[in-house]
């Protein structure tokens, strides 16, 4: 499966992408919340991990695009933030559209969401 990360933290990145790539899938990166929506459009992934503060644009702001696109009817997407859950979700779609990992990430809750999404 294609897996795009969109945050701005590399070292987080770099640890995300080379735990996905150890389950198989390949993982492509950006770092600003302005890239975020653009290179979904253009990578077409199967799956988007996106932070919720990135310079350049929130990755809700990102999501609001992918969704005016239809990118979200067909590419399920995953936020992940530091931001407390609270208050996170007053901002985020709903759970059951788009889940929230909290940072520091649990990565089998991660690993679960993605065992979960529907095959391509």
């Amino acid at each position: 499966m294609l897996i795009m990360i969109a945050d701005d933290d590399q070292m987080y990145c770099g640890v995300l992408k080379d735990f996905l790539e150890s389950r198989g899938h390949q993982v492509v990166t950006v770092h600003d919340g302005g890239s975020a929506a653009m290179k979904a459009l253009e990578w077409k992934p199967q799956l988007i991990i996106l932070d919720i503060q990135m310079p350049g644009g929130y990755g809700t702001s990102a999501y609001q695009v992918l969704e005016r696109e239809g990118v979200t009817k067909t590419t399920p997407v995953i936020f992940c933030s530091a931001v407390p859950p609270e208050r996170a979700r007053k901002i985020l779609p709903p759970e059951e559209k788009a889940p929230l990992v909290s940072k520091p990430i649990d990565l089998k809750r991660l690993e679960a969401l993605i065992s979960a999404l529907p095959k391509a």
